[in-house]
């Protein structure tokens, strides 16, 4: 049988746990052999899904992995290592750029070019490496 277990606080959240007889044979095995979850949600969520379920006839798993699968999946653009990195780099290019900026601020002239120039450089080198690995490509 088809458990749900309502859990409340302040927004009154429902969990829904798959376990059951209002499920076709083909997803109990699909359970069996795949797992299952728990889905909070609202009580306005719970309420439309709910609605939609007895519209169109279909359980409200089903129309969860309709919605998920129906779209391909995203793809990510930066994993957590990749971001460390590109962090780094704009933190590199920052303190060569407050250098710069103090120098300027000094009124020192002489020596400010050739920092500003590495800085320039810097942020070209990370703006390729961004624009290659991440698929944008100059036309």
């Amino acid at each position: 049988m088809a458990n749900r277990l309502f859990e409340s606080n302040q927004k009154r959240n429902f969990k829904l746990t798959i376990q059951g007889a209002f499920m076709s044979k083909q997803e109990q095995l699909e359970l069996q052999i795949g797992g299952s979850t728990c889905v909070r949600m609202s009580s306005q969520e719970y309420s439309r899904i709910r609605k939609e379920s007895n519209k169109t006839g279909k359980s409200i798993p089903e129309l969860l992995r309709e919605a998920y699968f129906s779209t391909p999946p995203r793809k990510v653009l930066v994993n957590k290592d990749d971001l460390t990195v590109l962090r780094k780099d704009i933190n590199k290019i920052g303190n060569n750029l407050n250098q710069v900026a103090r120098k300027l601020n000094a009124g020192f002239m002489h020596g400010w070019s050739n920092t500003l120039d590495l800085v320039l450089e810097q942020f070209q080198t990370l703006t390729n490496q961004i624009h290659y690995g991440y698929g944008v490509h100059k036309g």
